[in-house]
Order: C-alpha cells, then sequence, then structure tokens
C-alpha cells in the first residue's frame, strides 16, 4: 500500500518546501450537520484540532467528537461502528487490515493525508539507516537491504547480501557479516520497513530482534545503542535519533541511484526513499460514494487542510501533486 503510494508520488514532484497557497481552497460541497465521531492517535491530537477547527468553520452546524487514544483503536472502533474516521498516523498492520474484513465484509479504506516528522521522535518520522561511525559503507540501496533482510529478495536483486563486501566495503571488512538489527513484531516501524524495503516479505531468521523499549530507552534508542556498540551492526532508526558512535548512510530506491541524505526537503518532497507517510481510514462499502461528512472532512484536510501543518507541532504536509491525487480518489 505505501510503498506504491510512495514510489508514485516521488515520480509527480519537483519542488521541496510548500506553502499554504500551493493547495486549492476548500470549497464544500454541501452544508453539513449530525455528528461526525473521530479516534485519533494521542500524538496526532494537535494535527486533529487544527482540521476540526478548520472544518467547522465551513460547518458550524456539524458537532465532532474526537477521542485521542492509542493508534490501535482506530481500525477496531471504525469496524465497529463506534466511530466514523479514524486516524492511527501511520500505516495499518496486516493483522488491522484482517480485522476490518472479517468485522465489516471488505478492506478498510485508507486515505494519504500527510507525512510524519522530519526528525521529531514520536510522530511517525522519516527512518535513517544507521551503522556504526566506523563503518566504511556511505550508502545502501533498498533493493540491497531487500537482500540483507529477506531471503525472498522481492526486489529483484540476484543474490542476498551477507557480508559488508557485498555492499561495497573493501579490505578487512569485507569479509565481516553484516548484522542486521529490527524490533521485535508487532510495531509500526517495522512493518513500515516490511511495507516499503522487503515488499511484505517476512524477515530472514538471522535478522536480530532487539526490544521495542529498553528502561529508559525508546524504541529509536534502542537501535542506536545497538549499532554503536556493534562495528557491524544496522538497523533503521529516527534520523533525529543519531548518536555518537553511530551515522546514517544515503539511500536510494535502486542501486542507480540517487542517493539521498534524510534532509528535511527531500523528506517532505517523499523524494527520501523512507519518509513515512500518514494516513486515515473509512469503511466504505465498494462501489458506494462516501457518506458526505466524511467525503467533505477528507475534501478539507487533502486541500486547505494541507496549510495547517506548519501550526502542528512536526508533522509534514504532503507536497501538492500527492495530495491532488488522492483528492481524486475521493471525489
Amino acid at each position: 500500500m505505501s510503498a506504491r503510494i510512495l514510489v508514485a508520488a516521488a515520480c509527480l514532484l519537483c519542488q521541496a518546501s510548500f506553502a499554504a497557497n500551493d493547495y486549492p481552497a476548500y470549497a464544500p460541497g454541501s452544508k453539513l450537520d449530525g455528528t461526525l465521531r473521530i479516534v485519533e492517535e494521542s500524538t496526532a491530537e494537535p494535527l486533529m484540532k487544527l482540521w476540526i477547527d478548520g472544518f467547522t468553520r465551513h460547518h458550524p452546524a456539524l458537532k465532532i467528537i474526537a477521542r485521542a487514544t492509542s493508534p490501535l483503536a482506530a481500525v477496531p472502533t471504525v469496524a465497529s461502528g463506534a466511530y466514523d474516521l479514524g486516524f492511527p498516523a501511520r500505516e495499518l498492520w496486516p493483522f488491522e487490515e484482517e480485522l476490518f474484513r472479517k468485522t465489516r465484509g471488505h478492506a478498510p479504506t485508507v486515505v494519504l493525508v500527510g507525512l510524519g516528522a522530519h526528525r521529531t521522535v514520536g510522530l511517525t518520522p522519516a527512518l535513517g539507516v544507521f551503522v556504526n561511525a566506523r563503518n566504511s559503507v556511505t550508502r545502501i540501496s533498498l533493493d540491497e537491504l531487500d537482500a540483507l533482510y529477506s531471503r525472498a529478495r522481492l526486489r529483484g536483486l540476484a543474490t542476498d547480501v551477507v557480508t559488508w563486501g557485498d555492499l561495497g566495503a573493501t579490505g578487512e571488512q569485507a569479509s565481516r557479516p553484516v548484522h542486521a538489527y529490527i524490533h521485535r513484531l508487532p510495531n509500526g516501524i517495522d512493518y513500515f520497513i516490511q511495507n516499503v524495503v522487503t515488499l511484505g516479505a517476512e524477515f530472514k531468521p538471522s535478522v536480530l530482534e532487539l526490544p521495542m523499549r529498553r528502561g529508559d530507552l525508546g524504541p529509536d534508542e534502542v537501535i542506536a545503542q545497538a549499532v554503536a556498540g556493534d562495528p557491524d551492526g544496522i538497523g533503521f532508526a529516527c534520523v533525529g535519533s543519531v548518536i555518537p558512535g553511530v551515522k546514517t548512510l544515503a539511500v536510494a530506491r535502486t542501486r542507480a541511484g540517487p542517493y539521498l541524505e534524510a534532509t528535511l526537503d527531500d523528506v517532505r518532497s517523499m523524494r527520501y526513499p523512507l519518509a513515512r507517510p500518514i494516513y486515515l481510514l473509512i469503511d466504505r462499502v465498494p462501489g458506494q460514494p462516501i457518506e458526505p461528512r466524511l467525503q467533505e472532512f477528507i475534501r478539507y484536510v487533502l486541500s486547505e487542510g494541507q496549510g495547517v501543518f506548519g501550526a502542528s507541532g512536526g508533522w509534514l504536509p504532503l507536497p501538492p501533486a500527492a495530495a491532488a491525487a488522492e483528492l481524486a480518489k475521493v471525489k
């Protein structure tokens, strides 16, 4: 799902910085009343409040009830009908999609509405590929990461990546095995890696699993510390979590390049391959129109609502071309 969107959107983009007037104004299709019930991930509450405030200025007779809670609440509460719209502010996990199908008899409708943060931990941030600071390798591609993390090699590399020499290292380092780290599933970071890097394939049994938390350390810090202490380690963590002893690699989609650092411009333009999109979900019966309250809210979010991201605390708007492409899907 998100891997396809990322690639498609990246092909459309040519600018890296966007202003509110780069997005169309929202024109209500009809005046709304009644109640709209929204459940959102708690860290995304400031962003959702901005959207609700802006939307209700256009629809003052509409009452919106919003609940900030765990992202795990989004799918079951929408599937059960308790809420109309869920905002987990991340990709859906495989078991969440399956739960929705079992409950409703069809897949959820998932809409790309923005990007996670650049370097802010906790806001679905862009991921960097972390290696030990003494490592001579400076860049890596998604097809190489796929061949390192998954035996299936769905990205098409002919052989597994096993040693640092397979990634271009020379000298003594070339023969040393790569120690690939992940967190124990289920978690959003590593489901994103499976979705975007290994295209859904499972990780190799040889991949080293770490806990999401260790004492006071969060998931990004757990990876950073593991790689800092392991000359042959590699892992994924928020680009804002680099510590002494660690560096990040430039990343490309294929070995052909281009290789990009996780700069703010390349993250918010979606050119950087490990920028993380954020999604909302609704229940839409296949072949049926979207319920008017939901359609109008999504139209607002993908147009005028993209202009509020600057006050959201770190979340990033979609590039205008990507927002327009998503908007076309809900008309």
